[in-house]
């Protein structure tokens, strides 16, 4: 197995013991800290911490797993690396099977000596849910609940615990849904639960907006909001910002999902102007929803139930009911459970309040089970590989320049690869791209075929699957399959890459359905994508998605300019018919090259028939590339600007982009 430098979160909460002088500190796992797991069966889990001298000399990290059990000495002593004389921290991250209690020995050694080691009781991989929202979403609840089983953690910023109520870090001192949620999961799926409680009492969705976010009218409630200098009111932020440093903690992919249970301060306020109208609630759930993808980097599912009862003599807005609907309708959250169906008895106060009784209390844990439980069980099930297929010309093709800085050929290195990673704008999105041996690494379930003349290459995802051989040059297909690699940790993802310089859709990928002799090219593409499929033959797979990244040589043709949206339209279709994948998602990306094209020029027309196209395709999608263009004086090849300069952060960019918006289209 090879291990892989993880950057930690936080250091915080730790304990150490001493070995003579020296001390090992850990910043992860924390006692009782629960690990999101990745598949069925097993997860990361991440050993972090320093020593507390620097290293004297060359010092090997080690560390046992197993079961909390006295007796080790049957178990396995791994060595995940060393931390370098002089140096005194280190990051590593290790598989581990599915389950907990499971106790960590680590030490760290030097030569034949002990230098450091340290004991972690309790750390379990299963599954971590993050919970947001107002006060039912909290400790306001009529009696505090247990936990049943003790499988079940809860963090509050700093440390984890056993979660019984109330629910550190979220307000209120009394009950939550959350023991009896979580005591319904680990009957379900015998794993420990991790949670992250983060629910603040009385809040609109205007107050969990990030900070600046504008809208007409205040909340009731107005602490976190703040007056706009040119009229309204905006966001303070700090819900917001407390929501998503607490989530950094857990790492990227760190937990399964946001349930979000709020409405009841949007809806029905005695000041009617405070009251949000369901279209603003929609709008402004979604932003916070695409706030916290953006921030954490990563799709994370969000459910959010139909929440918006107050009283008996006020049960609820269905305007706010029916924008909750509404998103789950786009795609942009999943279903939760209808609360506001919990009345009578399950409400405080003899039924007369808004907060939940011990036994609403109950039957609101065993309602976000049940919605959680019937997704959960979906994405647990063995799955096929996904196989999406990258296709263009020659800007697919990659010449994104890796390493090569000759001073006159290839402008000192400004912009390539490697420079990039130390000078671009995107260097911190770029440092997942090589271990801390600086060799280059790929997610370790992406593989990837690309055919270049008569030579079939195939392998795991790394630089070099470009029309040049070797590993000198780039394109978007590295970042796509990082992006798609990390996103679908739990299935094997396959990229077949099919391109070639100077080919134009007008001619060379003409598709049947338009009139004409079709493309030489089309038909090699489609022989390309069939024996890449055949390698996979013995392996179960599902055709995921098809990226198209071309249109240089129609752009240069105003006839070709003229057909191009006809043509793609039935570039698509022909391509699902032969494959028999009638809804295949389509990614088409823009022929960005130069950035923002003058208006009435050939690359403004061109680009306008490219998303023209796309607007008449079902289930496609445009993504803009021009904001990722750099300047030839920053770039290897001063002039091929059709060519992107060879600037290796654009391709980079260019295949994030493509990636998440295939992603997105999925969860579509």
């Amino acid at each position: 197995m090879k291990l892989r430098g993880f950057v930690s979160g936080i250091l915080c909460s730790v304990f150490f013991l001493c070995i003579g002088a020296h001390a090992m500190i850990l910043s992860s796992p924390l006692d009782y800290q629960v690990f999101q797991r990745s598949n069925k069966s097993s997860g990361s889990l991440v050993i972090a911490g320093q020593l507390s001298e620097p290293a004297l000399e060359l010092t090997k990290i080690q560390v046992k797993l197993g079961p909390r059990q006295p007796a080790q000495s049957d178990k396995r002593v791994l060595t995940l690396g060393v931390v370098q004389k002089g140096e005194s921290h280190f990051n590593f991250k290790v598989r581990h099977f599915s389950g907990g209690w499971h106790r960590l020995d680590v030490r760290a050694v030097a030569g034949e000596k002990i230098v450091g080691q340290a004991v972690v009781e309790h750390f379990g991989i299963g599954e971590v849910f993050v919970i947001a929202g107002q006060s039912n979403s909290a400790n306001h609840g009529e009696q505090k609940q247990k936990i049943n089983i003790q499988k079940v953690s809860t963090f509050d910023g700093k440390a984890w615990r056993i979660a019984d109520d109330p629910q550190p870090g979220a307000s209120g001192r009394g009950g939550s849904f959350i023991p009896p949620f979580a005591n319904e999961l680990v009957k379900k799926f015998n794993v420990p639960v991790g949670i992250v409680s983060t629910g603040v009492g009385a809040t609109s969705v205007r107050e969990w907006l990030p900070e600046g976010e504008r809208f007409p009218n205040p909340p009731t409630i107005m602490n976190k909001v703040v007056s706009h200098p040119q009229g309204g009111w905006m966001s303070k932020g700090e819900v917001y910002r407390n929501l998503i440093s607490r989530i950094q903690f857990l790492g990227r992919y760190g937990f399964r999902a946001v349930l979000w249970h709020q409405g009841e301060s949007d809806a029905n306020q005695k000041d009617e102007s405070r009251t949000l109208s369901g279209k603003l609630y929609e709008d402004y759930l979604g932003k916070l929803i695409k706030a916290t993808r953006k921030d954490l980097n990563w799709e994370c599912p969000w459910f959010v139930a139909q929440a918006s009862y107050h009283t008996p003599e006020d049960p609820g807005s269905e305007d706010i009911r029916s924008a909750q609907r509404a998103l789950w309708k786009s795609g942009l959250a999943l279903e939760g459970p209808d609360t506001d169906s919990l009345t009578g008895k399950n409400r405080d106060h003899d039924g007369k309040g808004v907060h939940f009784s011990g036994k609403g209390l109950r039957a609101h844990g065993r309602a976000w089970a049940d919605k959680v439980e019937l997704w959960l069980s979906q994405e647990l099930q063995e799955k096929k590989a996904l196989v999406f297929v990258l296709a263009g010309q020659s800007n697919m093709q990659g010449q994104g320049v890796v390493s090569m800085d000759h001073e006159k050929y290839y402008n000192a290195g400004k912009g390539n690869l490697v420079w990039s990673m130390e000078n671009s704008q995107s260097r911190d999105k770029m440092k997942h791209l090589r271990d801390e041996q600086g060799e280059w690494v790929g997610p370790p379930n992406v593989r990837i075929r690309y055919k270049q003349k008569d030579e079939v290459r195939s392998g795991p995802l790394t630089v070099g699957y470009t029309g040049y051989g070797g590993s000198s040059h780039i394109g978007p297909e590295l970042q796509f399959g990082h992006v798609v690699g990390e996103h679908f940790q739990d299935r094997e993802v396959h990229l077949i890459k099919t391109a070639w310089g100077g080919k134009s859709l007008f001619k060379d990928f003409r598709p049947p359905s338009s009139k004409g002799e079709t493309g030489e090219y089309y038909t090699k593409m489609v022989e390309e994508i069939r024996a890449g499929l055949d390698d996979f033959s013995s392996n179960a797979y599902e055709l995921g998605g098809f990226i198209w990244m071309q249109g240089w040589n129609d752009m240069v043709s105003q006839e070709a300019t003229a057909e191009y949206a006809k043509n793609l339209v039935n570039f698509v279709a022909d391509l699902r018919k032969e494959f028999s994948v009638k809804n295949l998602p389509v990614i088409v990306g823009e022929l960005g090259n130069g950035g923002e094209a003058k208006p009435g020029s050939g690359m403004a027309k061109f680009r306008k028939a490219q998303n023209d196209g796309v607007k008449k395709i079902e289930q496609a999608w445009f993504v803009s590339t021009k904001e990722f263009a750099r300047p030839p004086e920053l770039s290897p090849n001063i002039g091929h600007g059709h060519h992107w300069y060879g600037n290796a952060e654009s391709y980079f960019l260019i295949g994030d982009a493509l990636g998440r918006e295939m992603i997105r289209a999925l969860n579509r």
